[in-house]
């Protein structure tokens, strides 16, 4: 997207938050179903009279685009997967929409990306939600944000980059070693951001050396992380180095849905106004799946799609008293978790909690390639020692191999995998299930 389209996508979106989602936020439980069952009943009928996906599939299960009943009609329709996505990936997509859409494709850390393409107005819907958040953590037009993502600086450009218009500042997540962090946080000082934004990945490298270093950033009010599993070890990191709290965003590339993180950090908000979503059973205990429909992407509508995302619990009520439920967490992808070489599985979350407890660890990754085994890389922090890192490693093959169950294969120096935008996995998973 070239940056003047961009701009005014984004001040569209602003508009829209202050003419339309500010409101609903409150909005009542009648007049969410409402407004759902308007925007769903029209894209059933464009779905119907213009992908041909659907026009097939209207026919097999009996769905009556323009039925009394939107929720149930939609129904209807079988659950889609990224599979049946990707295989007939032209049947999903409106003849001619592509020239005028947006194009974004799945990070595909598992070999496998994909692509999609939505039109301006969802893209809109996007950004107000976004904005809507930012305005619940305090910001305000044109305050400073340091961003740790999705900049590539190419040959002979800078680390960092500004954008001198919205007052942001972005740091190559590329140079994330202790030397560069020092000089961004020389940068930052002088600069005073009032927000952090990134992955969480990158957040956590920064926060763990302003700890480690003792430097400050008073002017900050918070963070805001998104693309990324939050780890338990950042949010509290984030309040010891800096004072501040975690805003988190989730959404996808496939732009189905969207959940959002409120001041009373209670859960994720899901954004109805974007997306309808539905909680599906899953064999994971206490876990749904998260199974969206884009309630206005009229170049690529995708129709009770199986985000492939686990959400824990039911929706409920928060605290703060908006209309929209929260869950209490996303606890990442179905492939985010282990397989046993029996083919059960278990969540990374507790892998997570072991590595924050070991100091000495700058960063880690772990990737999976074959049931009943875990790869395992990490970097100390300071200067590379040999055996320092053959202890740990012995340590670590041992304690984890005895909680887990599984062979653990350490590697004998720090091969990172991180993908093109620049995203840092903590988890890999290879295999396909």
């Amino acid at each position: 997207m070239n940056p003047i389209s961009d701009a005014l996508l984004t001040f569209k979106g602003i508009r829209l938050y202050a003419t339309l989602l500010k409101r609903t936020q409150n909005a009542s439980v009648d007049e969410v179903r409402h407004m759902q069952a308007a925007w769903l009943s029209k894209l059933l009928q464009h779905a119907h009279r213009n992908v041909p996906w659907y026009s097939a599939r209207f026919r097999t299960y009996g769905v009556r685009p323009d039925g009394q009943d939107p929720f149930a009609e939609l129904a209807k329709l079988p659950v889609l997967t990224k599979q049946e996505v990707r295989e007939n990936h032209g049947e999903f997509c409106v003849a001619g929409a592509a020239a005028k859409s947006l194009k974004f494709s799945t990070s595909g850390t598992t070999g496998e990306p994909l692509s999609v393409y939505t039109c301006p107005e969802q893209w809109k819907y996007e950004q107000a939600a976004i904005w809507r958040q930012w305005k619940w953590a305090g910001y305000r037009f044109r305050d400073r944000v340091a961003i740790f993502r999705s900049y590539a600086p190419q040959p002979g450009q800078p680390p960092i980059k500004q954008d001198h218009l919205r007052q942001w500042s972005y740091f190559s997540v590329f140079r994330m070693d202790d030397q560069d962090i020092a000089a961004y946080a020389e940068y930052l000082m002088r600069w005073k951001p009032r927000f952090l934004r990134g992955y969480p990945s990158a957040l956590l490298l920064v926060a763990q050396h302003a700890i480690r270093h003792g430097w400050r950033l008073p002017t900050l009010k918070a963070a805001f992380s998104a693309s990324e599993a939050v780890t338990p070890e950042l949010r509290p990191a984030l309040r010891q180095a800096f004072g501040i709290e975690l805003f988190d965003h989730y959404g996808q590339a496939e732009i189905t849905c969207m959940f959002h993180d409120c001041e009373r950090h209670e859960g994720m908000h899901v954004d109805w106004e974007y997306g309808l979503v539905e909680l599906l059973p899953s064999p994971e205990p206490g876990c749904n799946r998260i199974v969206a429909t884009n309630l206005h992407n009229t170049s690529m509508p995708l129709l009770r799609y199986d985000t492939g995302d686990l959400a824990e619990g039911p929706f409920v009520p928060c605290s703060c008293g908006r209309t929209a439920p929260v869950v209490r967490a996303i606890r990442g992808r179905k492939d985010d978790y282990l397989i046993a070489a029996n083919g059960s599985r278990m969540s990374t979350v507790n892998l997570y909690t072991y590595f924050s407890k070991l100091q000495q660890i700058r960063k880690f990754q772990l990737k999976q390639e074959r049931p009943g085994e875990l790869g395992v890389s990490f970097q100390l922090w300071g200067t590379p020692d040999s055996a320092a890192h053959a202890a740990l490693a012995s340590r670590i093959r041992t304690e984890l191999g005895t909680s887990t169950g599984l062979e653990i294969k350490v590697a004998d120096h720090a091969d990172f995998i991180q993908t093109g935008e620049g995203k840092f996995p903590a988890f890999i998973q290879r295999i396909r299930t």
